[in-house]
């Protein structure tokens, strides 16, 4: 029997079983929510890491990990038939093909939103836009490391999260409302990386200018006043951003061996899937990345060789190293690092399935899309749900849920990953609007948010 919340119900029939009020106090300062349990998750807690890869743009599914051949697809695709799998583009993902043992493919995915803005912020919040409270909400990324908070210890010098390459549309977001130390440290792998981590001998200089600022302004950065919140978010930054320039495990984090960026693909996108694997294998602070690979909007020519086949080339390389390294690399019991490092490999959404449109390429398509999910306690080597023929309707949800996965749900697969009770709620808002972590209220319907539990073992 299905329960009350497992049906969709439109927000209008929830307006009509129960009205819902809201206090607007935008004025309340907030110097550390307290998040409250809602008693009722049994988080996994499997993962230690998260990399979550986001393919800007939306991967083509029908030419890719849900591949469905037509009259429309190149002979160098390289058509082959896997085990478990089904048909695949043996001439575009070669290196991820030889690594069917340590991935998993989720074929049901679907979306509330087909416009890429909405839908990177659905993707990284795991809520529904709002333009009146988007600048209050956190992204998953902060709320992981606003949860890490009390798990951190002395020698962690890292930002907790870290995000790369991430400009376009909605860009990284960060802490909402939560305080700023927990708001992402972005880097862009095209500029030079060392200044991250000042030479030894410059370190003494460094040190000096740092506690020059520090009494030339001690004042307003220690001043409660919520006019004064900009300076303390500042004095955040600071001190994060010193704390991690001054710790030497920092120079061999941020640096990329020349040989290293050959085998990650000889690119940007190849520097930060190196960056992503030295940080969790440091193990030193940061615990959730947020990795953007993109140009993957192929609304025309997409069979070009700049643009799908490029991108997959990219992708297939670097994630296949990331994994083989993360495998290869041990922690002192004897365990894989990829064994504690979920890894998300996923696009807002998909691409239309059929025939190409009049200029070569393919629309935004939400109804159905592929994740990849490795390590993190994940049970590799399955391909969970189906598409039908085309590739345009989910026919098997592969799941307990019954349905196809949205953004709520992998959110809540995440979070239940990494250890985190997704039922909480903080009240202490600007807004007055308690922030849940996972709301049950879609764009359009209710929702039973759930954790996709056939992905672990």
């Amino acid at each position: 029997m299905r329960r009350f919340e497992d049906h969709f119900i439109t927000r209008r029939q929830m307006l009509r079983i129960g009205g819902v009020g809201m206090t607007g106090y935008h004025f309340l300062p907030l110097i550390q929510p307290k998040a409250k349990a809602g008693g009722r998750a049994a988080p996994r807690g499997s993962a230690r890491f998260c990399i979550f890869v986001m393919l800007e743009g939306g991967q083509s599914h029908v030419d890719s990990w849900d591949l469905k051949e037509g009259p429309w697809t190149p002979q160098d695709f390289d058509i082959r038939a896997l085990p478990g799998v089904g048909k695949w583009p043996l001439g575009l993902y070669p290196k991820l093909a030889e690594r069917r043992d340590k991935y998993t493919l989720l074929r049901s995915m679907e979306a509330w939103e087909s416009q890429h803005g909405r839908g990177q912020y659905y993707m990284q919040t795991g809520h529904q836009h709002n333009p009146a409270l988007a600048p209050e909400l956190p992204s998953i990324g902060s709320v992981i490391a606003y949860e890490y908070a009390s798990r951190r210890r002395e020698t962690d010098s890292l930002p907790p999260f870290v995000g790369f390459n991430t400009f376009p549309q909605v860009g990284l977001l960060g802490s909402g409302f939560l305080p700023a130390r927990y708001t992402p440290f972005h880097v862009n792998t095209a500029s030079d990386i060392s200044a991250l981590a000042p030479a030894k001998e410059d370190l003494p200089e460094f040190q000096r200018r740092w506690e020059l600022l520090r009494r030339f302004d001690s004042r307003i950065r220690t001043d409660p006043a919520l006019e004064k919140k900009a300076y303390r978010d500042f004095h955040n930054h600071y001190e994060g951003a010193v704390e991690m320039m001054s710790d030497p495990r920092s120079a061999g984090i941020f640096s990329i061996r020349e040989d290293e960026h050959k085998r990650y693909g000889d690119n940007s996108t190849g520097d930060a899937f190196i960056l992503a694997r030295n940080l969790v294998t440091a193990d030193a602070g940061t615990h959730f990345i947020f990795l953007t690979h993109e140009d993957w909007d192929h609304h025309g020519r997409i069979y070009d060789r700049q643009n799908f086949y490029k991108r997959s080339y990219e992708l297939d390389t670097a994630l296949s190293r990331l994994l083989d390294d993360l495998e290869a690399a041990k922690r002192a019991d004897g365990s894989s690092v990829l064994d504690e490092t979920l890894i998300v490999c996923v696009g807002e959404f998909g691409r239309t399935p059929g025939a190409l449109t009049n200029i070569a390429g393919r629309d935004h398509y939400q109804y159905a899309f592929t994740a990849l999910f490795a390590g993190g306690g994940v049970k590799p080597g399955q391909a969970l749900g189906g598409t039908d023929e085309r590739g345009a309707k989910i026919v098997d949800p592969g799941w307990s849920g019954g349905r196809g996965v949205y953004p709520e749900d992998l959110a809540t697969t995440i979070y239940s990953a990494m250890g985190i009770d997704w039922t909480k709620k903080i009240e202490e808002t600007p807004s007055g609007r308690a922030y849940y972590y996972i709301e049950i209220f879609s764009p359009t319907q209710l929702l039973a948010n759930r954790v996709v539990e056939e992905l672990f073992a």
